[in-house]
């Protein structure tokens, strides 16, 4: 029994619980630069949705990443990098397709919809904490509401 004890990652070699620092738990794990995990948003619960519900809330969701990358670059703080202009390019030209777009009445028409947010989905990814953090929280609102 005592070598087992000793073979265990709960003891310690002289018999002693060690101590638990949160390891085991998201938090605990969680890295500094991983934005908060938001509760899940009833507007984007699993429901049985209509074409044009779905469309509301994808244009809905875009409007939002491109106002939050919008705040971002008229801030103090941004850098007209090549980086930083290209996403903004690529979410501006998204959400002018999206608008350019006509209100779905096939599941391909909707398709066309996801399909011009998509570039937005795959430029954004954590990276920073600051604005870049809020972009991403939106980006992620935007990838659920596509479904």
């Amino acid at each position: 029994m005592d070598q087992q004890r000793r073979l265990t990652n709960r003891w310690r070699f002289d018999g002693q619980r060690r101590p638990d620092h949160g390891a085991g738990t998201i938090a605990g794990m969680r890295d500094a630069d991983t934005p908060p995990q938001e509760p899940a948003d009833p507007r984007y619960a699993d429901t049985a949705l209509t074409l044009q519900e779905h469309a509301a809330r994808i244009r809905a969701a875009a409007a939002e990443v491109h106002e939050r990358v919008q705040e971002w670059r008229d801030a103090p703080s941004w850098q007209e990098t090549p980086t930083n202009a290209h996403r903004y390019a690529v979410t501006a030209d998204a959400v002018a397709a999206l608008s350019g777009l006509p209100e779905p009445e096939t599941s391909e028409d909707l398709a066309a919809i996801v399909n011009a947010v998509r570039p937005v989905l795959a430029e954004w990814r954590p990276s920073r904490p600051g604005p870049e953090q809020q972009i991403f929280a939106a980006v992620e609102r935007l990838h659920k509401a596509c479904g």
